[in-house]
């Protein structure tokens, strides 16, 4: 489990490369020359004004969308030109907004949907989600759709995590949830650390976000425009202006 990194001697190599990215759907492209650096054994965040082009990045890297230009690379391996089952058998998986639990089928069932490019680590990832989410351990012979919304919710995320990822993709994942879920939420993504996860979480919930994220960028019409640690880009004055309207301390008045 690669460890991150403590200050200590040289950087290691970044897990995610994005350089000079170009994508989108139809013949604009969203993203506008996006480059960025993922390290492994953190939470990254994306936010941005809706339509900004936040989902579109994670898609590309997902490989749910093929680039217009620009590469995309894990481990300096190029994903951009691969199909999602083969970016997510190297260990990038994506997780759509809103993305829903099979109803029927039970909570073990739901999980082992995820596995199926994982078959071998079935076992261990399944004990590494129930540890995760331990709620589900005793629900895991239960139809999905019987579970409360945050319950399913978890079910999801663990789906995701079946697959064996080392990079998880996550976009609005406390979209809908109550402030005691979406707190157990943020609990879960550090434990996700502590087991060798690296999370890249776009979405609305800004505060939230960013208050998690150990390195954070704000997407303006489909560029980023601003990059730091979290906590610290929650207080630009240029991100509150955007994204809460706030005036900028730094303009001139008339």
């Amino acid at each position: 489990m690669k460890k991150p990194f403590d200050g200590k001697g040289p950087s290691p190599a970044p897990l995610l490369v994005v350089r000079h990215l170009y994508a989108g759907f139809g013949e604009a492209p969203v993203l506008q020359d996006v480059s960025l650096e993922v390290r492994a054994g953190g939470i990254v965040s994306l936010v941005g004004p809706n339509g900004a082009g936040k989902t579109t990045v994670l898609k590309a890297v997902g490989g749910l969308i093929r680039p217009v230009r620009g590469s995309v690379l894990v481990d300096g391996e190029p994903l951009e030109a691969l199909a999602v089952a083969d970016v997510a058998s190297r260990g990038v998986v994506y997780v759509p907004e809103g993305m829903s639990v099979f109803p029927r089928m039970t909570v073990l069932e739901n999980l082992e949907v995820g596995a199926y490019l994982n078959r071998k680590g079935f076992g261990r990832q399944l004990e590494i989600a129930l540890e995760l989410f331990p709620e589900l351990r005793s629900k895991r012979r239960i139809p999905a759709g019987t579970l409360s919304g945050g319950q399913q919710r978890m079910v999801v995320l663990a789906r995701g995590l079946m697959a064996g990822a080392r990079l998880l993709l996550l976009d609005d994942p406390f979209l809908g949830l109550s402030p005691k879920i979406t707190t157990r939420f943020c609990d879960a993504f550090h434990a996700m650390l502590r087991n060798g996860l690296t999370l890249f979480i776009a979405g609305q919930h800004v505060r939230r976000i960013l208050n998690v994220a150990d390195l954070a960028f704000l997407m303006e019409d489909g560029a980023i425009t601003l990059s730091g640690p979290g906590p610290r880009l929650l207080h630009d004055p240029h991100l509150q202006k955007v994204l809460f309207g706030l005036p900028d301390a730094g303009a001139q008045g008339p």
